[in-house]
């Protein structure tokens, strides 16, 4: 696969993540409910203490990083290509962690978070693999 097919991909799951992150945060914001196909499971996260850290959103937290990685993206020099790949490490440990949480300790499990997981895991491959062309 060529550099700009994987920049190509990697862009792509990037906008991807900042959709769904975009909506998370959106609907936190404006105090609304997001729409949820597990009967309710998003809401439960969603109104956790773990939905926020130090009062910022988690959502925010994750719109923040794929919009950064989508810069790093463009970017395109070794040191954008190496930080676009630790952020995607960064994010696909604390989705696991989030993920943990939601299964053993909230009970609940959001679709949208699990988006979310679906995503990092491809960007840090997509990321790693072109970091690793530099």
């Amino acid at each position: 696969m060529s550099d700009r097919a994987l920049r190509l991909a990697a862009a792509i799951v990037a906008l991807a993540g900042i959709a769904v992150a975009g909506y998370l945060s959106l609907a936190h914001y404006a105090d609304s409910a997001v729409v949820c196909v597990a009967g309710g499971s998003c809401e439960k996260v969603q109104e956790s203490e773990y939905a926020a850290i130090a009062g910022i959103p988690v959502a925010v937290l994750g719109l923040a990083s794929y919009t950064l990685i989508l810069a790093l993206i463009a970017w395109d020099v070794p040191t954008a290509r190496l930080s676009a790949a630790a952020i995607a490490l960064v994010g696909l440990l604390f989705s696991a962690y989030l993920l943990a949480l939601q299964l053993f300790v909230i009970d609940a499990v959001c679709t949208w978070c699990l988006a979310n997981d679906v995503l990092i895991a491809p960007a840090l491959a997509l990321l790693t693999g072109l970091r690793l062309r530099s």
